[in-house]
């Protein structure tokens, strides 16, 4: 009695967690965008990417900083001593234990290097600045994802419903002709003709719900959503040329991320160059060091020894020859400078081309969907005026199709123009960075 109680118990639970499952949460284009921004895979690697690079841009790393080292230690032995000395003395012991403790504490620090600490820092703090800029070209590459799969959703949503409105025709037409056959007024023809067709509208809709289903499954695994959803915001139309194409252009050379980066290399290499120039200047360290130093021998001349005192000193370094390396490194360098400039103009010419080639497939795709919506009234008005003759028996059936797929397919041309009228708008978005998506 207990294990069937259980049973029925657990499949109410499960009926009713499914009953809750069923029921899909509904999704804000916002909200997708929040979700994405906080469980992003990438995005969230390029932050601990870009926390790291802070954490290295401090002057301790550059080493400007003092250091101070501790050091201590300890030795014990015990070993068979026989010694002569100069005074023709002799010693024997076996057995003799001697011991030795020293510790000391040392301070040094650079007082010149030929700018190369300064320059070091630079470097670092250049590199924490760059993964700054990482980081938000990431932060816009997700939320740029983020809006094209909602859109996608949202539309393929529509394309569900399309379809979903096609199958009820087809099936209308379908019943309508099974009952004409059975009262003998059609051929059995034109009834097998409306059950091909039922069934290809079917598939139609099973295509389209799968694709629903599989791009739900690509956003929920991009945003992090566990529950299934519906989205609640339409794709719009009403998006026009944000600004004008010199003014877009211009503000895309200058909010870029990515030309941005390229321009913080150059940067980068002009530091790394004048950091390859500290070479030619010797470097003076300053040292200061208190010590303390013990022995004790069974065995020699001296039996106990102690010494403390306090050290000081000025180190002088250069190099004065190392086989070439450090004027090939400065060679380099200087040519690392020029490869980044060249670099910097090229991005910026690709930049300025990629805005004018986005303007041309944003105008390009509106033209399209305005098209397409002028095929969708045609195509609706024609039905309409078709159906109402299929039904008074003054077309035949294969017209009546032609008509019905002709409906469809611009109303999925519709739908196609308006999703790539909308990413040609990400796209220039995510090129300029100056205007609202």
């Amino acid at each position: 009695m207990n294990k069937v109680l259980t049973f029925l118990l657990f499949c109410g639970g499960f009926f009713s967690a499914v009953a809750q499952d069923s029921k899909p949460t509904l999704l804000s284009l916002d909200a997708a965008v929040a979700a994405a921004l906080e469980y992003n895979h990438d995005l969230y690697v390029v932050a601990l990417q870009r926390e790291q690079a802070e954490n290295s841009a401090t002057l301790g790393n550059a080493g400007a900083l003092p250091a101070l080292r501790a050091t201590a230690g300890v030795n014990y032995s015990n070993q068979n001593s026989d010694l002569e000395f100069a005074t023709g003395q002799s010693q024997v012991v076996d057995g003799a234990q001697s011991a030795a403790q020293n510790a000391s504490l040392a301070l040094s620090q650079i007082l010149f290097s030929g700018g190369a600490l300064q320059r070091t820092y630079g470097v670092l703090k250049k590199a924490a600045a760059m993964a700054g800029v990482q980081e938000l070209q990431q932060m816009n590459t997700t939320v740029a994802q983020a809006h094209s799969q909602y859109y996608a959703i949202a539309l393929l949503q529509e394309t569900v419903g399309t379809a979903e409105v096609n199958m009820t025709i087809s099936l209308d037409r379908y019943e309508r002709a099974k009952l004409t056959h059975s009262l003998g007024g059609s051929n059995a023809t034109e009834l097998l003709a409306a059950e091909v067709a039922l069934n290809r509208d079917k598939i139609t809709l099973m295509d389209a719900r799968t694709q629903l289903a599989n791009a739900k499954n690509t956003f929920r695994s991009f945003a992090g959503l566990s529950a299934d959803f519906e989205v609640t915001d339409k794709v719009g139309d009403d998006f026009a040329m944000p600004m004008a194409l010199e003014a877009m252009v211009e503000a895309a050379l200058e909010n870029n991320p990515g030309l941005q980066l390229v321009r913080m290399g150059e940067e980068t290499a002009q530091l790394q160059y004048q950091l390859s120039q500290s070479t030619l200047f010797p470097t003076v360290s300053a040292q200061m060091s208190y010590g303390l130093n013990q022995s004790q021998a069974e065995a020699g001349f001296l039996s106990a020894s102690q010494q403390t005192g306090l050290n000081a000193g000025l180190t002088l370094s250069y190099d004065l020859f190392g086989g070439g390396r450090s004027r090939t490194q400065r060679q380099n360098a200087a040519l690392d400078v020029e490869i980044a400039s060249r670099r910097r103009l090229q991005a910026e010419e690709n930049i300025a081309t990629s805005v004018r080639n986005a303007v041309e497939v944003f105008v390009n795709a509106q033209a399209k969907y305005e098209l397409e919506q002028t095929n969708v009234l045609v195509a609706q008005q024609n039905f309409e005026k078709t159906k109402e003759r299929y039904h008074r028996g003054q077309l035949s059936f294969l017209e009546f199709r032609e008509a019905q797929l002709g409906l469809l397919n611009a109303e999925n041309g519709k739908t196609a123009a308006l999703f790539q009228a909308r990413n040609a708008h990400i796209a220039l978005w995510q090129l300029v960075q100056a205007f609202d998506l």
